[in-house]
């Protein structure tokens, strides 16, 4: 958990949904091409979550054995219901990976867009040859800059280094209606503008795996699941369970319940993929916010942890200095856990989410990092002025930053977040907490230990 004092500019709490970080991007995005700036952008360095992808095997798994248990029990014993025939003809497609799907292509691809009509001086069709994209080396976020890249230049572009981006081997799947962002790599460059493009950026967009710190805590399940797993004793979410089961004719959990959450999410985000879905149906009134309480909790709990915030200095710090010292964008395609962490370590977030906190009237909610979700400071050069100032946005939301007031000028972020003052090595290998020690493993072998050692005091006794 995360304690902090400073201001923050986030949206209300009023503008979130309870989809969390499965929410459509459209839910809570804005439009940066309505922001009126107050003077001429020369640079931006920003922060992209990948687009919409597949939901992997592990959530496909949980939806596959709640939804067979319903219509296996429809089929023997007759619905509860007959409003829920539906629940009998319910498919879906997911497939069992989490690989970038045709609604996350548009969703980078017209963000680019968006941002290329709001910044014509940044994406100019000879960027500085400081501008640059980057990746975690993961396919969804390589096929995710590949598509804003697309929008913002159309065929019109070739990076240098197209053989490393094409040893991926999770990129080009499941892209029927936008496969064209792979042309770039495949097409001839002559005539065309040339990007630096690094789709191995993992020491910026996936810090957080290479802090031993926060992988020891992130490893502890027991220990931070402990409060979310709580939750499923409060009073709403057994009251909401019981109705559940009730509307459906069945005894289910309070797992159930959030898959069946989780379904109501899929059916907005991606109705393409499913057929004779209304999972939404099920839910009344704001009874999604009961589930995704404890989703939330569950995300606060596992991504920021205080050591993951802390690494986030080193993403931050490469953002710094390219806004310092450099013209044109510095584009970044990485993950949720990439997001989340660095929004606190900037202010942005301070709130820290506990059980006990409102389910609607409190900071942290996981639609703040939806499917396409992105962070970008924009720096601005004003007539008369040495430096640069600079604005946020959010998910294309302008956000004021935390501490440093309007027009806050990017000489101040550079004395709050010094670059001797991210330690990454201090954070990150120094001493953690001793229940970072802590595993499951450990557990299971002091138990057992403990056993041998009770076997072998009754046989003594003997």
């Amino acid at each position: 958990a995360v304690v902090s004092t400073q201001s923050t500019g986030m949206v209300a709490a009023a503008d979130h949904t309870p989809h969390g970080s499965k929410a459509p991007y459209s839910f809570v995005a804005g439009d940066i091409r309505q922001h009126q700036f107050p003077c001429q952008p020369v640079s931006m360095f920003s922060v992209h979550r990948h687009g919409s992808r597949n939901i992997g095997k592990n959530v496909i798994k949980r939806i596959n054995l709640l939804v067979g248990a319903l219509q296996s029990r429809y089929r023997e014993q007759g619905l509860h219901d007959s409003n829920l025939s539906w629940i009998l003809e319910f498919r879906h497609q997911h497939k069992p990976n989490k690989d970038l799907v045709l609604e996350g292509y548009q969703q980078l691809y017209d963000q680019g867009q968006r941002f290329k009509a709001a910044l014509p001086g940044i994406f100019t069709s000879d960027p500085s040859s400081s501008s640059s994209a980057s990746s975690s080396f993961k396919g969804r976020c390589i096929s995710s800059a590949l598509s804003f890249l697309t929008g913002v230049y159309g065929n019109d572009f070739a990076i240098d280094n197209t053989t490393d981006v094409l040893r991926a081997p999770d990129i080009r799947r499941h892209c029927e209606g936008m496969c064209h962002v792979y042309e770039p790599l495949t097409n001839s460059s002559e005539g065309k503008t040339h990007l630096r493009f690094d789709p191995h950026q993992n020491h910026l967009l996936r810090y957080y795996k290479d802090c031993k710190n926060y992988v020891l805590k992130e490893d502890n399940k027991i220990v931070w699941q402990a409060a979310p797993n709580e939750y499923f004793k409060h009073y709403k979410m057994r009251n909401l369970v019981t109705r559940m089961g009730e509307r459906l004719g069945v005894v289910i959990s309070p797992h159930d319940v959030v898959t069946l959450h989780m379904l109501c999410s899929l059916e907005l985000a991606l109705p393409r993929l499913h057929t004779n879905s209304q999972w939404c149906s099920l839910f009344q009134e704001d009874e999604l916010y009961t589930t995704a309480y404890y989703l939330d909790l569950l995300r606060y709990a596992g991504k920021v942890i205080q050591e993951a915030v802390d690494a986030s200095c080193v993403l931050w710090q490469d953002g710094l200095d390219f806004l310092k010292n450099s013209r044109g964008f510095n584009l970044k395609f990485g993950h949720t856990e990439t997001i989340f962490p660095l929004l606190f370590h900037m202010g942005l977030l301070s709130e820290p989410m506990v059980q006990g906190v409102h389910r609607k009237d409190r900071q942290f909610f996981g639609d703040i990092t939806p499917l396409g979700g992105n962070l970008a400071i924009v720096g601005m050069q004003c007539p008369g002025e040495q430096g640069l100032i600079v604005e946020a946005f959010l998910n294309e939301n302008h956000v004021e930053m935390p501490n440093c007031e309007a027009p806050c000028k990017l000489e101040t972020l550079l004395e709050q977040f010094p670059a001797d003052g991210c330690d990454f090595v201090k954070i990150c290998e120094g001493s953690g907490s001793w229940w970072s020690e802590i595993t499951l493993e450990r557990v299971a072998g002091a138990l057992v230990m403990i056993c041998l050692a009770d076997l072998i005091r009754r046989c003594l006794k003997r």
